[in-house]
């Protein structure tokens, strides 16, 4: 049996061994063998620990702001979605690429970014919204893509 092990998974490959049956205590157990089987065991690993608060003065803290920020985030993972519908390019959609680009962009994780910055997040995200295909069909026929800063905060206050 050959093993190959890295960070979090264990992989096995028996060659020439049996059929897998059975595993127990670390132990193959099994019949007849007819070709290579490739046996992949997952290690979890304890979960991440998200922090219990964000720090003060960040966009995170003020609740209405980190709504807002997700608000847009929502849209331009749906709008993304709609340009494979498109057919807009056959590479996979990942949805840690916008969160990767503010972080690039603003030096900050999304939620950690300092409120002071709150308005330069919220100029970035519909532009990256409105980039999308459907944002620029949207924008063409004079439908709008997403709802202002102001709107947002009408609609989260009860009445």
């Amino acid at each position: 049996m050959k093993r190959s092990s890295s960070t979090g998974a264990e992989k096995s490959t028996i060659i020439n061994g049996v059929n897998v049956t059975s595993i127990a205590n670390n132990a193959i157990h099994g019949g007849v063998h007819t070709g290579p089987t490739t046996i992949n065991q997952i290690h979890r690993s304890r979960p991440s620990s998200r922090p219990t608060e964000y720090p003060v003065g960040s966009i995170g803290r003020n609740l209405l702001q980190r709504n807002y920020v997700r608000y847009l985030v929502e849209r331009y993972h749906r709008f993304r979605e709609a340009d494979a519908r498109f057919g807009s390019g056959t590479a996979r959609f990942s949805y840690a690429v916008i969160f990767k680009n503010i972080e690039r962009e603003f030096k900050a994780p999304t939620y950690f970014s300092p409120a002071a910055r709150f308005n330069e997040l919220v100029e970035y995200l519909p532009r990256c919204v409105d980039r999308t295909i459907l944002g620029k069909r949207n924008r063409a026929r004079g439908i709008r893509n997403y709802a202002s800063p102001e709107e947002f905060a009408a609609e989260q206050t009860p009445h």
